[in-house]
């Protein structure tokens, strides 16, 4: 009798998956198509997550571009909103000074912010300089020199010192020992080689305008080195001292030094060159320059801005979105172009009935909505009418008191006109502060008058140092001041509505991530468990056609 043995019935169940392919299998059935045809089925939930974490993600890095290119246009006009930095503005340029000088060679000049505008006629008479006397050439600067003694020297902003010298000394030493105690003296000294062999010692005042002083202890050190002569006064004087002379505007200003701060309240002064007969010509102004190159980088910013939201809006020839077009009928990325586009196209009503605009700077839309820039125009109206700029870009508020001023405005309405009636105690504390006769529209806090939640006057701090009475106040914002409001309100990094869809993209592709591992880690489970499944399947038919084979076999042996 043939005996077949049954060693290959557990082949399938041991192989697993390998086994259950139509070439291994025993059956001729293709069990691992049929269990990638289950998974697949399985993972299409999941493929469908991905795609829309892939979508939510694209969407993320536009919405980030645009934040990007929003807060570069309000860093480019958040110095021409003419506010301070206690009212939420980095800088003010309307507030920075600069001097226009006819003759910068003779004198320059640097200029604080804030500081009274004006002209001045500046003449130079007289320059500082820095007291320089010497002593009498020696043939060598490392030889003793042979005196023996002490003197005292200081400059007159300086404290005397006292130099003590040993017989061999030479002119090095001397240099040396002076130098140590130069920055109590006021006096520093220096060798100049005057010939082959001639070597000089010269003592020279650090600071100009202030004498130098030489006393002799009593050994007639100062004689012998020819720093004085035989009656105690300098022998070798080099450069006599004398003060900076300059008349402004008529009046002659004396000062010690070249530099004078103290003549022109937040003007400092930097004298070069003497010139008594030359009245130059001085205008301290806004700052043209710095606001010039704002208003350029604003149109350059506002611009590729406007490039990337046409990339947004773009169709194909047949008429579906552009592939670039990430954030195509966006409503938030419509949103925010309405409201920029609001903003921007804000104009000014003068108190003369002008009308002004961003074309009063000479900025125009080209036919793609860009900004164009006329520099000329620019130009012209920055040096001729910078009031104008100024109403027509920043926040402005005037009052009929100088004892007010603006400490924060937050406020919703772009005008703003009323009259406060402020009641002051004896000893100056503020009691209260009232419109039409209604005092629950402000809160008194110190010298501070604050506008009350859910009125007109919310979001407005005022301080106020002045006595009762009424005061006439008129806010209006302008076009740069309230551009730099939208857009914060769209694009600021912590509290916009860009920071808010991002981040809810970003929440939400964190759960669609989280379902789809899930399911993957299920399929792949369920790969598991019907590799499993039809392994056992494979094996009972091997089993199965192992047993009809034996019968076989054994029904051949009983007929023979």
């Amino acid at each position: 009798m043939t005996t077949v043995s049954s060693t290959s019935s557990t082949t399938a169940a041991s192989t697993g998956y390998s086994a259950l392919s139509s070439t291994s299998s025993g059956t001729g059935i293709d069990y691992s198509a049929l269990i990638e045809a289950k998974v697949q089925a399985r993972l299409v939930k999941a493929d469908r997550i991905d795609s829309k974490i892939t979508t939510n993600e694209a969407k993320v890095t536009a919405y980030s571009d645009l934040q990007e290119l929003l807060q570069t246009v309000n860093s480019s006009i958040d110095g021409l909103r003419n506010r301070s930095t206690s009212t939420g503005a980095s800088s003010n340029l309307f507030g920075q000074r600069a001097a226009y000088i006819g003759d910068d060679d003779v004198f320059s000049a640097t200029v604080e912010d804030g500081t009274d505008t004006g002209t001045y006629s500046v003449t130079v008479q007289q320059l500082a300089t820095k007291h320089k006397i010497g002593a009498d050439a020696v043939s060598s600067k490392t030889d003793a020199l042979g005196q023996s003694g002490s003197f005292t020297l200081q400059a007159a902003d300086g404290t005397a010192v006292t130099i003590s010298m040993d017989s061999d000394d030479s002119l090095t030493d001397l240099r040396d020992a002076i130098n140590e105690q130069k920055s109590t003296s006021g006096v520093t000294a220096s060798i100049v080689q005057v010939g082959d062999s001639s070597y000089q010692l010269i003592l020279t005042a650090t600071n100009t305008g202030n004498a130098i002083t030489l006393t002799d202890g009593g050994d007639g050190v100062l004689s012998g080195l020819g720093l004085t002569d035989d009656d105690g006064a300098v022998k070798n004087e080099l450069v006599a001292v004398q003060n900076a002379i300059v008349d402004i505007d008529g009046v002659t200003i004396t000062r010690s030094s070249n530099t004078i701060e103290d003549a022109i309240e937040g003007v400092t002064l930097n004298l070069y060159t003497a010139s008594p007969d030359t009245a130059v010509s001085m205008e301290v102004s806004t700052d043209l320059s710095s606001i010039k190159s704002a208003i350029t980088d604003f149109v350059d910013a506002y611009n590729a801005y406007r490039e990337f939201v046409t990339q947004q809006q773009a169709t194909t020839s047949s008429g579906t979105k552009s592939d670039d077009a990430t954030l195509f009928a966006d409503s938030l990325l419509r949103q925010i172009t309405q409201s920029v586009s609001s903003m921007i196209n804000t104009t000014i009503t003068t108190d003369d009935g002008d009308v002004l605009s961003l074309a009063t700077l000479g900025i125009t839309f080209d036919s793609s909505n860009n900004l164009e820039l006329d520099e000329d125009t620019l130009n012209s109206v920055l040096s001729s009418d910078i009031d104008s700029v100024q109403q027509l870009l920043g926040l402005n508020m005037t009052s009929s008191s100088s004892q007010m001023s603006l400490l924060r405005y937050d406020a919703s309405q772009s005008s703003l006109s009323f009259t406060l009636d402020i009641d002051v105690a004896s000893d100056g504390t503020l009691n209260s502060a009232s419109v039409d006769g209604d005092s629950s529209l402000f809160t008194v806090k110190g010298n501070r008058i604050v506008g009350n939640e859910g009125t007109a006057y919310e979001g407005i701090v005022l301080v106020y140092s002045g006595t009762s009475g009424s005061v006439d106040i008129d806010f209006s914002q302008g076009l740069a001041d309230r551009l730099y409001g939208a857009i914060s309100d769209a694009a600021d990094e912590y509290d916009s509505d860009l920071t808010t869809a991002i981040d809810d993209l970003e929440t939400q592709d964190t759960t669609l991530q989280s379902r789809s591992d899930t399911i993957r880690t299920n399929a792949e489970t369920y790969r598991t468990t019907l590799t499993a499944y039809y392994a056992r399947l494979e094996a009972a038919a091997e089993q199965a056609a192992l047993l009809l084979k034996q019968l076989t076999y054994s029904d051949d042996d009983s007929d023979s």
